[in-house]
Order: C-alpha cells, then structure tokens, then sequence
C-alpha cells in the first residue's frame, strides 16, 4: 500500500497557514527598500504587487481543486506539460523556498545580534536547525505553532500601525520620486517578494480536510487579509518617516514604531520580527518538502526521499533542504537573495498560469470544483493577464538585479 500522508487540517489552519506564509520577514525587511523606489506611492507599488498575486491565486485555485496532490506545481506542470517541464518547475519551486527561507534566517541573524551581539550566521543556521526539529515533529505540532507565531507577527503589524495611525493624512500620497513612473513598477517587482507565501498553501492538499473546497477558499481569504494589511502598512510607514530614513533603514517597521510610541515599542517589534521571521522558515521548509517528497514518488534519482517517519513526515527531504538552506544562509546578503528568489517565483507564476490554459484545452472533462472565472471560449482571461503582469514585474525585478 502507498504510503499517504495524514489529512488533519481544517480551513482555518490552511488560512493560518497561508497569512503565516506571507505576513513573514517580507514586509519586515523590504518596505524601506521598496519606498526608496516608490516614495509616498509604496501603498500603489504594493497594490500592483497584490493584483499581480492574485490574478495568479485564481489560476492555483482552479489546479488545486482539481489535481488536490501535495505537489503542487509539479503535479500541475507535469499533467500539462509533461514530466520533463514538471520536474524542472518542481525544482524551481522548490529551491525558491529554500532560498527564501535562507533569506530569512539571515533576517532572523540580523534582528537576534541586535539583541544579543551574536554572529548573523550563527543566529541563521541555529533557527534553522529549530524550525527543522519542529517540522520534523509532526503536521499538527507545525501547524500549531504557525498559528502561535502568526497571530504574533499580526499583532507587531498592528502595533505599527497604531504608532503611526495619527500621523495619516501628514504627506501627500500620490507623490513618487523623481525617478519617474517606471519607479513604482520597479518598487512592485522589490515588492512581491513580501506577497511570496500564499501559494505554500496548495501543498497542504494531501494533509487537508476536503481540499478541493478547502485549499482554494483559503487562497483568496489568506490573500485578502495580507493586501489589506500591506496597504495600511505601506501608508503609515511613508507618514510616519522620511522616505530617505525609511530606505536606509535596516529594521524600518521598529524604526517606525519606535518614533511613534518610544524605545520599547521598537524594542518590541524586534522581537515580534523574530517570530515572523521563523514563521517564515517554517512554512518554507513545510512547503518545499512535500513538492519534493511527491516529485521523489515518481522520479527515480529521488526515490530515497520519498521516505516518510511513523509520524507520517517526509524526513528525508527535510534533512536535504535543511543542508542546501544552511549553505545559502552562508551566502547572506538579503535583498540581493530575496530578488534571486522573486526570479524562480516569477517563473513559476507563468508558468502556473500557462497551465491553467493549456489543460483547458488538453483536459477539458477533468472535474474542476473551481474555475477561473471570465473565459473567452474557454480561455481564462484572468489567467492570461496573470501571465502578462508576471512577465512586466520579471523584466523589472531583472533590472533592479543586473543593473
């Protein structure tokens, strides 16, 4: 008999799950270095990067109820594409994860020294040697203490935005930089690495309560709390520091709370950045487990990572990501990381979205619970402008990389 993961998690946790992904070290670290593009238009460069997202979550939401596999990607790609292109997306997105997560624990380095004076690197490979423990604890016990830790980093948002609420209204919104237009696209491309996360969700699909319902309900509730959120964020933080002080900031959201309510406010927020930061590795670690534990059921030179523990836990393929993310965490250098990781994502949403098309055609009487609305002889438009908005943000997300 095939050995299958356990299904034990509701709507609420894959929600949880999903904010979790996303309200991690992203709007933490990359909102001074996005409102040093954007100026008083960081909200619109964050909006754009929401829209772009969402077009996206609609075209997950359509392949997760239909192919509900813990795989993600894989499985989609591979179905429309063939095995060749689904291993190759597989590994894209799955060293994504692991890079992002490497990104983060050298976040997590950076906030932990200013606390303790101890090295970056040392803080980064210790936290992910945590987090790894904690995955390989068991689903439940991960899920459990990614609810914990993002109802925590939540509460350091909110806290931020109370710092800075009355000083709302103190600039004008609509004014960029002087670097033209084409600033606010490149601050969007910066940006989207604060949306990266919602799509972890669909490789819960095997650990799941009725996926096929739950995975794409989840998708755009997860999405909508954090654009929210983001928004409220981005107007506060221009309000409430200069865009020069806000850019050149290593800690920005404590530098903010810090000018609003005092020192132990900033103090706080550190802390909260802590949480959030390993909230992130854990769902990065969660996520790229299982898109490579159900690639290893069925590419041969994988096979050994297919095991799973009594617990019902792909150990052998967390104790492989828990090697290649230490040695990125080596690397350091955050945002110069979180761009190469916004490239594989871009990829990927393309693809995704591609997918979408083209099993539209090649598998038209597969049961979709879900479907992308607003189709032009079946071709779903929101699919189609997904593809269109990743490539514009790819091409600027290669320019602020390269040049």
């Amino acid at each position: 008999m095939a050995e299958k993961l356990k299904r034990t998690l509701s709507l609420a946790e894959c929600i949880f799950f999903g904010v979790g992904s996303i309200l991690g070290a992203g709007i933490y670290t990359i909102i001074g270095k996005v409102a040093g593009y954007a100026g008083n238009l960081t909200w619109l460069s964050f909006l754009i990067a929401s829209f772009t997202a969402l077009l996206t979550a609609f075209s997950y939401a359509e392949l997760s109820a239909a192919y509900p596999k813990a795989g993600g990607e894989y499985v989609y790609t591979k179905k429309a594409m063939g095995v060749k292109a689904g291993t190759a997306i597989g590994f894209i997105i799955a060293l994504n994860g692991i890079i992002s997560g490497a990104t983060v624990a050298v976040g997590f380095g950076g906030y932990l020294g200013e606390l303790l004076d101890a090295p970056i690197v040392l803080g980064a490979l210790g936290i992910i040697g945590v987090i790894f423990l904690v995955n390989v604890s068991g689903i439940r016990e991960s899920s459990l203490i990614n609810i914990i830790f993002t109802v925590i980093e939540f509460s350091g948002l909110v806290l931020v935005i109370v710092s800075a609420f009355s000083k709302i209204g103190s600039v004008n919104l609509f004014e960029g930089t002087n670097s033209g237009n084409t600033s606010v696209l490149i601050a969007a491309s910066l940006g989207f690495f604060a949306f990266i996360g919602f799509e972890e969700i669909v490789k819960l699909a095997e650990e799941t309560k009725n996926p096929r319902k739950t995975i794409p309900i989840a998708l755009f509730i997860a999405s909508g709390i954090v654009t929210v959120m983001y928004l409220i964020v981005a107007v506060c933080a221009v309000s409430a520091l200069p865009i020069k002080e806000l850019s050149a900031s290593a800690s920005p959201l404590s530098d903010i709370a810090k000018e609003g309510l005092g020192n132990t406010a900033g103090l706080v927020i550190i802390i909260i950045a802590l949480f959030s930061t390993s909230n992130t590795i854990l769902s990065n670690m969660l996520g790229s487990s299982r898109v490579i534990y159900d690639m290893a059921k069925q590419v041969k030179f994988l096979t050994i990572f297919k095991s799973i523990s009594k617990r019902q836990i792909p150990y052998a393929s967390l104790i492989l990501i828990l090697v290649i993310m230490s040695a990125f965490a080596l690397i350091g250098k955050i945002e110069v990381i979180a761009m190469i990781a916004n490239l594989f994502i871009f990829i990927t949403f393309f693809a995704i979205n591609l997918t979408v098309i083209l099993l539209r055609r090649s598998d038209p009487q597969k049961s979709r619970p879900f479907k992308v609305p607003f189709n032009i002889n079946n071709l779903p438009v929101i699919s189609f402008l997904g593809m269109t908005m990743t490539l514009l943000l790819f091409g600027f997300n290669v320019y602020v990389l390269f040049f």
